[in-house]
């Protein structure tokens, strides 16, 4: 019957159409974003992901086309960039369906003169709305056009930073059912793979009878590896991963791994209770309006201060013991795994909130005897 015909032809017709998406897909990595899910970053995370620049490749920044810009977190944003001495940066200029021409332009200038002499002067200023979508393939065509793919590193041992740790059994759940934690992070250079014994330090912190910090490492063995939903057999730089221990869950549940480093037996860095590093302090204090709304000076790190250190993922505090021209000594409140070079970030309580002073790079320290 000729209908039949039709839809046969409308249905190779569709046929050849999605062969031809597929072809597509294929050759062109395809990246989706949901802006309206994208979230402003606090003060404390700020000064947490100033120390997490392995993590990271490139950075999005967002500022809202209906304010005046440089608001003060935008500042604070920027400076985070700077100390992660991040090349690859995308400007947002977000909202733009919410002003009208002349004011986008601007504003577009405003953005200019501000990110002028910094790491983002030669940066694209894309125009975007996250609500409605507009130019969001615009963002993507830049994201996979500017951005290159940086070189990995998989012949060194394998060294993962934890970001979030998880307990995945369900309440209620038989004991022949439950499952080990699971750790999630970025793998910094070497590969993972499945039923490879694991290290991960600090591990467990306790202190003895005269109050000192002890450190036992936990050890385990993988015994699977995730990216999204899908199931790998080993794991490389680049990306989130989820790996799946023997761990006892109770101590992955609620993030209480993030901050530890997991790694092959043997061949982490060492824990260190004290640090001496090399410190750089902010002129002026970010993201803070004073009444006269001038920035006001970063003040210099004195004696028994206490301060929030962030070294990779881990969050610890921080008591000054000495400070002598451009190094300072820090003893930490919980021992840090880190290695000689690695960046800190320093942060002091202000109005309520930790607020990015200064960073550093680790010169020496007082290494901890692991039980």
């Amino acid at each position: 019957m000729p209908g039949d015909e039709t839809r046969k032809k409308i249905h190779d017709d569709s046929d050849s159409e999605s062969e031809e998406e597929e072809e597509i897909q294929e050759a062109i990595p395809i990246i989706e974003i949901d802006p309206s899910k994208l979230t402003p970053l606090s003060p404390e995370v700020i000064s947490k992901q100033a120390t997490i620049n392995l993590v990271m490749d490139a950075a999005l920044l967002l500022i809202a086309g209906n304010e005046t810009c440089p608001q003060p977190q935008t500042s604070e944003h920027l400076a985070a960039v700077e100390i992660m001495k991040l090349e690859n940066i995308i400007i947002l200029q977000n909202k733009v369906d919410l002003i009208k021409e002349a004011q986008a332009l601007e504003h577009y200038k405003s953005i200019t003169a501000f990110v002028k002499g910094t790491v983002a002067e030669s940066s694209p200023i894309v125009p975007i709305s996250a609500q409605l979508k507009y130019n969001i393939d615009a963002v993507n065509e830049y994201i996979v056009k500017r951005i290159p793919i940086p070189v990995r590193d998989f012949a060194t041992d394998p060294k993962l930073i934890v970001i979030r740790s998880f307990d995945v059994n369900k309440p209620g759940a038989e004991v022949d059912e439950l499952k080990g934690g699971v750790a999630g992070g970025s793998i910094l250079t070497g590969v993972l793979r499945l039923g490879q014994e694991v290290e991960i330090r600090p591990g467990i912190v306790t202190k003895d009878a005269q109050g000192r910090n002890q450190c036992k490492p936990i050890f385990s063995r993988i015994v699977s590896l995730h990216a999204e939903n899908n199931h790998l057999q080993f794991a490389v730089p680049g990306g989130l991963i989820g790996v799946g221990t023997k761990i006892d869950p109770t101590l992955c549940r609620a993030d209480r791994l993030v901050g530890q480093v997991l790694g092959a037996v043997g061949k982490l860095p060492k824990i260190f209770s004290e640090l001496e590093i090399s410190l750089f302090l902010l002129r002026r204090l970010l993201g803070v309006k004073t009444e006269d709304k001038k920035q006001t000076k970063v003040s210099k790190l004195v004696k028994n201060e206490l301060l929030l250190i962030n070294i990779g993922s881990t969050s610890t505090g921080g008591r000054v013991l000495s400070v002598k021209a451009d190094l300072a000594k820090i003893q930490l409140t919980s021992p840090a795994c880190t290695e000689i070079g690695e960046k800190v970030a320093l942060s002091r309580r202000i109005e309520k909130h930790w607020r990015l002073v200064g960073w550093g790079s680790v010169q020496r320290g007082t290494v901890l005897e692991v039980d």
